[in-house]
């Protein structure tokens, strides 16, 4: 089961987010890198509550991995 990675970004301008990471297979049969803002760190103070506003998200990108059948 993946995981994915949990990083906090810096921006230019407003606050820090934190940004979750994970690769998936890609049309040509590769490994294409995905991202996405889970919210800013002010509302999500550290990494395990980014990681709990995300929780749902896990079974949709695994959902096409062969080794969970």
């Amino acid at each position: 089961m993946q995981l994915g990675s949990m990083i906090r970004s810096e921006r230019h301008r407003g606050p820090d987010v934190w940004e979750f990471r994970w690769r998936e297979a890609g049309p040509n049969g590769g490994r294409v890198h995905r991202r996405m803002v889970v919210g800013s760190v002010e509302k999500l103070t550290d990494e395990s509550a980014a990681r709990e506003a995300i929780a749902g998200l896990h079974l949709d990108i695994n959902r096409d991995d062969a080794r969970n059948y």
